[in-house]
C-alpha cells in the first residue's frame, strides 16, 4: 500500500526544535519527501552541544528529542550566512511544495529568503513561519520557546494545585506540539487550495495564538462571569470525585472520575465504603463539590490501603473512569499499549536500535510511516544536491571545502 502523499510533495524543513520538526515529520509519516537543512555551526539545538561528549562519540547524533522528531527526513547541511549556501536554498526551494521555518521575524528577510523572494521563485511553494508571538504587534522581535510561548497565552496561569504555595507550574511546552498540529493542519489545507487556484501562500502562525485555544473555557468564563478563573489542579470545575489518588505502595497512583450520582454510588460500593454514598455531605453532585476536600481525604483513606491492580479491577469491573499513572516504563509495558504495536523499533547509526513513539492515525489504504530514521548531520547532501539538483562531484566537494556544506560541526573542522 501506497502513503498518503507518497513522495508527491516536497518540503524544506528549515525548523528546530519541537513546533516545526514535528511538523516535518508528520508531513514524513505522510510520505512527503522531507529535506531538513541545517548547518554544520548552528545546527538543530534540539541535538544538544558537542561539549556533551568528545567527537568521537558524535554527541550530537544521541539526542534522543532530536531522533524521535525528525524521523523519516531527508538530512543536508548549508551555510545561511555564505551567498552560496542562500542560493542552493533558492534552487531547492524552485523543486519544492512546501517550506517551513520557525525563525524570529526577520530572520528569513535577513537571508533573503522572505516570502515576497521565495514566492517569486517558485508560485507554487507554500511557506508557513512559526514565529512565536507572530508578525507585527509589540513582542514582533521577541525570542520565545515551548514554555514561554504557553506562559503569555495563560495556560501557565492555571497551571498548578488548587491548593499550592507556588503560584504557577510550567507544564512540558505545549506550545510546540500545538503549534506542530496545527502547522499540519495549515499546509494540508493550503495544498488542498492549491490544487484549485494553482497557487502558492504564505501561512503564518504565530505560536502564542495557537496555545490560546487551549484556554477556551477560561476565557469564555471570564467573559461570562467577570470573574478570574482559579486554578483547578487534578479536579473538575463542575462535579467531584476527580483527582489523582494514591494506592498502597510507590508510585502508585491512579486517576479516577465520577461525574453523576449514579457513578458515585457504583465507586463507593466498588471501593467497599458504601456508607459514604448516604452520607449527607455526598448526597449529591453539589454536596460532593461543596465537601471536596473531605470527599477527597476519604478516598484517599480507602485506596492507600489497597494495590493499584485491585482498585482499577474493581473500578473497571463497575464500568467506572480510572487508569493508572503511568511511568516512562510503564506506559513502555503497559498491555494495551504494546498489543496494539504503538511503539516501534528504528535502527539508527550512532545509537542503534531504540523503540519509537509510532504513528497515531491509522489509515486502511494509505498508512502512514514512523519506522525510519533521523538524518545524520548532512548525511544526505550527496544525494540531494547530486540528484536533485545535478550538481558534479566535484561541484560538491569544492561547496565542503569551503565549508558551505559538511557531515561534522564546523567547530570540530576547525580544532583538527
Amino acid at each position: 500500500m501506497t502513503t498518503i502523499l507518497e513522495k508527491k510533495v516536497r518540503v524544506l524543513d528549515l525548523s528546530m526544535g519541537w513546533a516545526g520538526p514535528l511538523l516535518g515529520m508528520l508531513l514524513a509519516e505522510m510520505g512527503a519527501e522531507v529535506i531538513k537543512i541545517e548547518d554544520t555551526q548552528f545546527f538543530d539545538w534540539w541535538r544538544g552541544s558537542i561539549s556533551m561528549g568528545p567527537p568521537e562519540m558524535q554527541p550530537i547524533e544521541r539526542a534522543s528529542t532530536f531522533n524521535t522528531v525528525n524521523r523519516g527526513k531527508i538530512g543536508v547541511t548549508l551555510d545561511l550566512n555564505n551567498p552560496r549556501g542562500i542560493d542552493l536554498v533558492k534552487r531547492l526551494a524552485a523543486t519544492a511544495d512546501i517550506l517551513l521555518e520557525n525563525y524570529s521575524p526577520g530572520i528569513m528577510k535577513r537571508f533573503g529568503l522572505d516570502w515576497d523572494v521565495l514566492h517569486s521563485i517558485n508560485p507554487r511553494l507554500i511557506m508557513i513561519s512559526m514565529p512565536s508571538f507572530g508578525y507585527g504587534g509589540p513582542e514582533t522581535n521577541a525570542r520565545g520557546y515551548g514554555n514561554t510561548v504557553e506562559a503569555m497565552a495563560g495556560v501557565t496561569g492555571l497551571t498548578r494545585y488548587h491548593d499550592a504555595e507556588q503560584p504557577y507550574t510550567l507544564s512540558n511546552a505545549l506550545g510546540d506540539p500545538v503549534s506542530g498540529l496545527t502547522g499540519t493542519f495549515g499546509v494540508l489545507a493550503a495544498l488542498h487550495e492549491r490544487e484549485r487556484t494553482g497557487k502558492g501562500q504564505w501561512i503564518e502562525l504565530a505560536q502564542v495564538e495557537g496555545a490560546i485555544e487551549l484556554m477556551a473555557g477560561p476565557i469564555v468564563e471570564y467573559q461570562l462571569s467577570g470573574q478570574e478563573p482559579r486554578a483547578q489542579g487534578n479536579r473538575n470545575r463542575a462535579y467531584a470525585p476527580h483527582g489523582i489518588y494514591r494506592c498502597a505502595g510507590d508510585g502508585a497512583w491512579i486517576a479516577v472520575a465520577a461525574p453523576t450520582d449514579e457513578q458515585w454510588r457504583a465507586l463507593a460500593a466498588a471501593l467497599g465504603i458504601d456508607h459514604l454514598a448516604e452520607d449527607s455531605r455526598f448526597s449529591d453532585a453539589a454536596r460532593r463539590k461543596a465537601n471536596e476536600d473531605a470527599l477527597d481525604a476519604e478516598l484517599n483513606r480507602a485506596m492507600s490501603t489497597m494495590a493499584i491492580e485491585d482498585v482499577l479491577d474493581r473500578l473497571k469491573t463497575a464500568g467506572l473512569y480510572a487508569a493508572p499513572v503511568n511511568s516512562a516504563a510503564a506506559v513502555l509495558a503497559d498491555p494495551q499499549i504494546t498489543d496494539r504495536g504503538y511503539f516501534v523499533a528504528v535502527d539508527r547509526a550512532v545509537v542503534g536500535t531504540h523503540l519509537y513513539p509510532g504513528v497515531v492515525a491509522r489509515f486502511s489504504h494509505t498508512p502512514l510511516k514512523g519506522d525510519e530514521p533521523a538524518p545524520l548531520l548532512g548525511e544526505h547532501n550527496g544525494d540531494v544536491f547530486r540528484g536533485m539538483l545535478g550538481m558534479t562531484d566535484t561541484e560538491i566537494a569544492e561547496l565542503e571545502a569551503a565549508g558551505v556544506i559538511g557531515t561534522a560541526p564546523r567547530q570540530y573542522s576547525k580544532a583538527s
